[in-house]
């Protein structure tokens, strides 16, 4: 049996998020585009991932403290923690940790793929679903 490589199982050129997008802009783009989970990058230009930001943490990163979301930076809400590859990393046996406090049950996993100089070139947005991922909880 082969083994399936990243470049394989990925959303190639996937939408993302610049860091000074603002959080409504964000909600507007997972909206319409309709995906809950997104990659964040410095610019468009560069793609360089900083992180990841989903419709959830939205809600309670940035509605349920309060913030208001069309002053509130995509860059303070994301999570720094998401899995990264590279096009070429073999999955089987790849293994995601989700280390969890007992308030983020609803995360769900991501991988980013990027190149060497860590621009986002795809998104594997549903690894459960990729044969020879294991993803691990707490």
């Amino acid at each position: 049996m082969t083994s399936m490589k990243a470049s394989e199982a990925m959303v190639a050129d996937p939408h993302v998020a610049v860091a000074g997008a603002m959080a409504s802009e964000v909600a507007i783009m997972l909206k319409t585009r309709n995906i809950s989970v997104v990659p964040v990058v410095d610019d468009h230009r560069t793609r360089r991932f900083l992180g990841t930001l989903s419709d959830r943490d939205l809600v309670t990163r940035c509605l349920a403290e309060g913030k208001h979301p069309w002053h509130t930076r995509a860059d303070s809400l994301m999570r720094t923690n998401s899995p990264v590859v590279r096009p070429d990393q073999d999955l089987e046996g790849f293994t995601i940790r989700m280390d969890l406090d007992p308030n983020e049950s609803h995360l769900r996993p991501t991988i980013t793929v990027v190149d060497e100089d860590r621009r986002v070139v795809g998104f594997i947005s549903h690894p459960e679903q990729v044969a020879g991922i294991e993803i691990v909880w707490g």
